[in-house]
């Protein structure tokens, strides 16, 4: 190679080749033959989502695998050079891993879509030599060495990593390395290989590139980006700036896209690095929408295209500002905030029309709504429902065009409304928010057209009423039973609400009215009793990082603020619309749960998912609240499970997990921050919670690891083992069995604590001034801790709380008395105490 791009391979366990030049994503959406499916719509938050296998991917599968892809020319192949497949022409571009061992475009995919994906490579090898590869994707993959196929792995079991051996020979010199990358996507989707080296020598990649574009520079800019990291989590004031740790020595111009792919809300702002500049400032808060926005920051070097995502939250202070003394007033409020801010979406369309906002651009909204129902895209659920209060709100007014009333009726009437329903979609109907969703928009739609024709079925509006009357008292019996299967989950609460409230709303059923009127009381009681100052802060059954950092716009936060005036109001659409447009109020008694009073505690037990799966133990003062999930499935493969919070305000808080993927900014459930790819054993006794951690050796995460803000706490210290934080007059410490690094470069600069090994044990330990005294006095306490810590075994002496005890195979005990399994129920209990 004349001109290229070297690298020595990632050092893992072996050399791990994840540079490479790639296509880009070749999509093509597909249809198959409509079928039904069946299965209970909880069983897969313990048993794992393949238990559902769509079948339009058996149908896919039986047919890839009667064929191996083709070998294309890589003569071309060089950066910003077009491929063209499946009538789609993609330039080849540098494919920068920023760290992660895999070559990965994992996604969304709301439809059924086929993706192929061209990868080359070179591998420089010192001389002519056999070696092993070892293979794991998640789609198949196909390769080809110096031109001759050596593999074609067709696993394509869905989002479950599956892996291989192939031997290769490698001749002196340069070596070609091409791939193939396919699979079928269905909604979230895991699209990634990853190739290790296996063998004696030390191998070099080399990436090629076109004449004109100088490596060294593509590499520079890559080691400024490496670095890259905002100054903290969250805007509120100021400017949105990226700060780059290793400045350049040029001038780069550099664009921002950001907002959320998943409902086509993309904006793109530019800013310049000026020559020696170590930061990129991209205006202004207010400039901006409130929302978790992931970010990619794009540039470019000759023919090379750079891409590096980010996350941030973005909320302008002046909306905390907004006080209102009634919930009349507070859902007026909201209404507008939504009207301005809110996500495009039919939801927002209603609020803004609602508001007296322009009825053009909001009947725009609407369409595009319809457009995305009638595609049976994943998700279509949370939206059609908002049909059915606009259609009562104006129906009979001349507001909106008289042809949309036949849209939404058609809309409304080729709906898919279960899976025992023909079907070649991927709508994921296996949850509990989804079902109540389709159930509640079947009675919604029966009740509308009662004598029209359904035509996915070929039923009746008649027959579609008992339906889905039946299926919603089932949904009911079952959610008193058991309560949230995705507990607490701060982004799954508002999609329940959505259904309950336009079944509160609009459903002709007393009974069922009455039953959603209980399951929404029932939320909030949730709500209350997990939130600190108006903020969930929980332990979760389904956790993503845009809940878990973006306290200031979750849709709950705005829900509590509607409710009870404590929180903040925020842009939040899907549950909060509905909220503000019906006579719903939350029971005034909940308000004595959301803070305790100086000098009191709160401890509450409670149970929730099938057979009460989902142990909680919360304990809040009004200075902190710490909660987590009691020995749930310990070292289990985890999904999205988030097992234990600290909590001290919106930007100051803590939790440990073992990360899903090494890539921070990856899609993976579990990912690098949200849920765990194993499950710890976790128990809490109030202020003190201990995790253990024996983890799979097969994962490729060797370490779990803290998220640790320091710019968000008024101090931090270390002290051996322990990490110990003061805010506000509230402290936590911090402990791992395997020690403790704060992270100085890259992305989580100042807010990750690593602890290296599979096996470890972490203690979080809380109190207060008032408790313990000066922060000082508080480092001494905890340092005096008896620990005698193992894998397997843990004993903590604590100066406040006793001894407390808990083995890998046993319970908890706190001095010597073994802690009952019975949290009584989805509704529990809750004591009152004396600090």
């Amino acid at each position: 190679m004349t001109n290229s791009l070297v690298y020595e391979p990632l050092q893992l366990k072996n050399q791990v080749i994840n540079r490479w030049l790639t296509s880009g994503i070749f999509e093509k959406k597909m249809t198959f033959v409509p079928t039904t499916m069946e299965g209970d719509v909880n069983d897969w938050l313990l048993k794992g989502f393949s238990i559902h296998e769509n079948p339009c991917r058996k149908e896919f599968v039986t047919e890839r695998r009667s064929r191996v892809p083709e070998r294309i020319a890589t003569d071309s192949a060089l950066p910003g050079v077009s491929l063209t497949l499946l009538e789609q022409a993609k330039p080849w571009n540098v494919y920068f891993p920023w760290g992660n061992p895999r070559v990965e475009w994992s996604g969304f995919w709301f439809v059924p879509t086929y993706l192929c994906t061209y990868g080359v490579t070179g591998v420089i090898a010192p001389s002519a030599h056999r070696a092993k590869l070892n293979i794991k994707t998640c789609g198949g993959l196909t390769l080809w060495v110096n031109g001759s196929l050596a593999l074609d792995f067709a696993p394509f079991t869905r989002n479950m990593e599956q892996e291989t051996e192939v031997w290769i020979d490698l001749q002196a010199g340069h070596n070609e390395l091409m791939v193939c990358l396919e699979d079928l996507a269905e909604r979230d989707t895991q699209y990634y290989f990853s190739m290790e080296y296996i063998g004696e020598q030390q191998i070099r990649v080399a990436v090629p590139l076109d004449e004109e574009t100088s490596a060294q520079d593509v590499q520079a800019v890559e080691q400024a980006l490496l670095g890259a990291s905002f100054p903290q989590d969250v805007v509120t004031s100021g400017d949105v700036k990226l700060t780059l740790a290793n400045p350049l020595h040029q001038q780069l111009a550099f664009a921002m896209v950001y907002g959320s792919e998943f409902d086509g809300n993309l904006k793109r702002r530019t800013s310049v690095l000026e020559q020696g500049a170590a930061e990129l400032n991209f205006g202004h808060v207010d400039d901006y929408v409130m929302d978790f926005s992931a970010m990619r920051f794009e540039t470019k070097i000759g023919s090379v295209q750079i891409n590096k995502m980010a996350a941030l939250q973005i909320y302008p202070g002046k909306f905390a500002e907004v006080q209102a003394d009634t919930i009349q007033e507070r859902k007026q409020q909201a209404l507008h905030c939504i009207a301005q801010q809110g996500k495009p979406n039919i939801h927002t369309a209603l609020a803004r029309i609602q508001s007296g906002y322009d009825v053009a651009a909001a009947t725009q909204l609407i369409r595009d709504g319809i457009a995305f129902i009638n595609e049976r895209k994943d998700c279509s659920d949370f939206y059609l429902v908002g049909l059915f209060k606009l259609w009562k709100e104006y129906r009979h007014t001349d507001l909106l065009d008289p042809a949309l009333w036949e849209e939404i009726k058609s809309c409304v009437l080729n709906f898919r409304y279960w899976i025992d329903e023909p079907g070649d979609d991927v709508m994921w109907f296996f949850s509990e928010n989804h079902s109540l969703l389709f159930h509640t928009c079947e009675l919604l739609g029966a009740q509308l057209f009662p004598d029209e024709v359904f035509t996915n079925i070929g039923e009746t509006g008649a027959v579609h009423r008992a339906k889905g009357e039946q299926r919603l008292a089932q949904w009911f019996e079952r959610f008193f039973a058991e309560g949230l299967a995705e507990w607490n989950s701060s982004a799954y609460i508002p999609i329940d609400a959505v259904g309950l409230l336009h079944i509160y709303d609009l459903v002709e059923s007393e009974f069922l009215r009455a039953q959603a009127k209980k399951a929404m009381d029932l939320l909030y009681y949730y709500i209350t009793l997990n939130a600190r100052n108006g903020y969930v802060a929980s332990t979760f059954g389904r956790s993503y990082e845009k809940e878990l950092k973006g306290h200031y716009t979750a849709g709950t936060t705005s829900m509590c603020w509607i409710g009870y005036g404590v929180g903040n109001i925020n842009s939040y659409a899907i549950s909060n619309v509905i909220l503000c447009l019906t006579d719903y109020e939350p029971p005034a008694a909940y308000a004595d749960y959301l803070q305790p009073e100086a000098g009191q505690a709160l401890t509450f037990k409670y149970e929730q998912g099938k057979d009460g799966y989902a142990k909680l133990h919360g304990y809040k003062t009004a200075d902190y609240s710490l909660t987590s999930i009691y020995n749930f499935r310990p070292g289990y493969r985890g999904y999205q499970e988030h097992v234990a919070e600290v909590f001290f305000t919106p930007e100051a808080q803590l939790w440990v997990n073992h990360p899903g993927e090494r890539n921070c900014f990856g899609s993976g459930r579990p990912s690098f921050w949200a849920g765990n790819g194993c499950l710890p054993k976790v128990a809490q006794h109030k202020g003190l919670c201990v995790l253990i951690y024996q983890n799979d050796r097969n994962h490729n995460v060797d370490y779990t690891h803290a998220y640790f803000p320091t710019m968000a706490f008024d101090r931090s210290m270390q002290a051996g083992n322990w990490y110990f934080v003061e805010k506000e007059g509230a402290y936590a410490a911090v402990y791992a069995q395997n020690g403790l690094e704060l992270q100085t470069f890259g992305p989580n600069l100042g807010r990750e604590l690593v602890s290296p090994g599979y096996d470890n044990v972490w203690i979080l330990r809380v109190s207060s001034q008032k408790e313990s005294g000066s922060f000082g006095q508080f480092m001494d306490e905890v340092s005096r801790m008896g620990l005698q810590v193992s894998p397997s075994e843990v004993t903590v002496e604590d100066s406040k709380y006793g001894t407390l005890h808990m083995a890998w195979d046993g319970l908890l005990s706190v001095n010597g008395v073994e802690q009952s399994e019975d949290f009584a129920g989805v509704e529990g209990r809750i004591e009152r105490s004396v600090l």
